[in-house]
């Protein structure tokens, strides 16, 4: 395509001016719908863009919605796809002591999910038609929901759970040079500078295998998430959401207690290691089937002494799959109702 912005667009009829912005821009992996009302653009690139976008929107919705997709508040930067800064607060345990279920030694006690997440994702094209302009995906997504936990043995628990997301998703493009401000002239509003309203309904199950040596503690967990996603509100007349994505997250955590206080509370550190599988409309946004994360932290334990909060303090986690890597720092939060 490195032949293309040579082209002499203005020398061409508006109609073909346009069916070549969109052939270009699909082909430098551009996420964004298209202007059906245009008789000149291919059915096939119509349902391309739209693919795209949809796929995009909910590859960030669970990245911002899943309380578990992070640990914590936690800002992430890099990676190869686009950048990205992710802010989120949540977390999900039990609210109540465990009870005996009526099944021999089985016990049980209820759940509850709440996550707030931030996402703002900008992308600058470097090579194509659109070399130099710049793209950002603002996402503001809201999770609540509950379940139950069951305890087979004192180390071994089932927990499966119910939530449901809120997205808001804002599009912005920032035109830098002539094919810039071309595109946006064409497709403002319908394929740049939209917002799309979205809910989720995830349905998950958690298994969990906890145990110790001395005073350090290891848990092994595997979390299996099913998101379908739909749109409700958009201010685009030809942008939609309606699709399927899930996750497997198997994850090996160690707690470390240091035997040293800071504030009256007792240090800790420690960490985890984790695989999670993408499976559906998550692995083509984030354009990998599979992220690795390596986590360190080192906090103080309010176990007990503040509300819900199970340690608090500083982590950083690095992260990479077949197409995609980061980093992150900052607040490390723990909680467990």
């Amino acid at each position: 395509m490195s032949s293309v912005p040579a082209l002499r667009m203005d020398l061409l009829p508006r109609p073909e001016r346009q069916a070549w912005i969109f052939a270009i821009v699909a082909a430098t992996d551009f996420v964004g719908p298209v202007v059906m009302a245009q008789p000149a653009l291919p059915p096939d690139a119509l349902q391309q863009f739209q693919t795209a976008v949809g796929h995009r929107v909910e590859a960030v919705n669970i990245l911002a919605g899943d309380y578990a997709a992070a640990g914590g508040i936690y800002t992430f930067r890099g990676g190869t796809l686009a950048d990205l800064s992710v802010t989120k607060v949540g977390g999900g345990g039990r609210v109540a002591a465990l009870k005996p279920l009526g099944l021999g030694d089985l016990q049980w006690a209820p759940v509850l999910i709440g996550n707030v997440g931030l996402v703002s994702a900008e992308n600058t094209f470097e090579t194509g038609f659109l070399a130099g302009n710049r793209m950002t995906y603002d996402t503001l997504a809201l999770e609540a929901g509950g379940g139950a936990v069951v305890y087979f043995t004192d180390h071994l628990s089932l927990s499966p759970t119910f939530s449901g997301i809120y997205g808001r998703v804002e599009n912005e493009f920032a035109p830098r040079n002539a094919n810039g401000d071309y595109l946006e002239s064409v497709g403002n509003g319908t394929l740049v500078n939209w917002t799309l309203d979205t809910w989720s309904v995830v349905p998950a199950i958690k298994g969990a295998y906890e145990w110790s040596w001395r005073r350090t503690t290891f848990e092994f967990s595997s979390r299996y998430n099913f998101f379908h996603t739909e749109s409700f509100e958009s201010s685009s007349p030809v942008i939609d959401v309606n699709g399927d994505s899930s996750t497997w997250q198997n994850k090996l955590d160690a707690d470390v207690p240091l035997g040293l206080k800071l504030f009256g509370r007792e240090l800790h550190t420690g960490g985890f290691i984790s695989r999670t599988e993408l499976f559906g409309h998550a692995a083509d946004g984030f354009n990998s089937g599979h992220v690795y994360t390596a986590n360190m932290r080192l906090v103080l334990d309010y176990l007990g002494k503040l509300w819900a909060v199970k340690w608090l303090g500083l982590g950083a986690s690095y992260f990479w799959g077949e197409n995609v890597n980061g980093w992150t720092a900052g607040v490390s939060l723990q909680f467990q109702f």
